[in-house]
C-alpha cells in the first residue's frame, strides 16, 4: 500500500529461491502483465485504501468511485513499484 497510497518508490527484491509455491510466481506475473494481483486486499483494506488516496486522486481530477479511486491507486502502484528478480545460473 505504500506505493499507492503514500506516493512512495517501492523496490521488491525477489530471488528464485524464494518462490517456493507455483502460484506465487503467478503473482509475480499478474503484478508484472497487469500490475494488479486479484483479490490481494480484503474489503476492510480496500476501504483504507479508498480513503488514503481520496484527497490525492480527487486533486487530480479522478472521480470519487470505487472504481476511479482503484483506477487511481493502481496507476500509481505502476509507476512507484519497481520489481527485482534475481535468478541463479546454476
Amino acid at each position: 500500500m505504500r506505493c499507492g497510497v503514500e506516493n512512495k518508490n517501492t523496490v521488491f527484491l525477489l530471488n528464485d529461491g524464494q518462490i517456493n509455491n507455483e502460484s506465487f510466481l503467478e503473482d509475480v506475473n499478474n503484478i508484472l502483465s497487469s500490475g494488479e494481483v486479484p483479490n490481494l486486499f480484503a474489503k476492510e483494506e480496500l476501504v483504507a485504501i479508498y480513503d488514503g488516496i481520496r484527497k490525492d486522486a480527487l486533486s487530480e481530477g479522478q472521480g470519487e468511485t470505487p472504481d476511479s479511486l482503484w483506477a487511481f491507486f493502481i496507476e500509481r502502484v505502476r509507476a512507484n513499484l519497481h520489481i527485482i528478480l534475481t535468478m541463479s545460473p546454476i
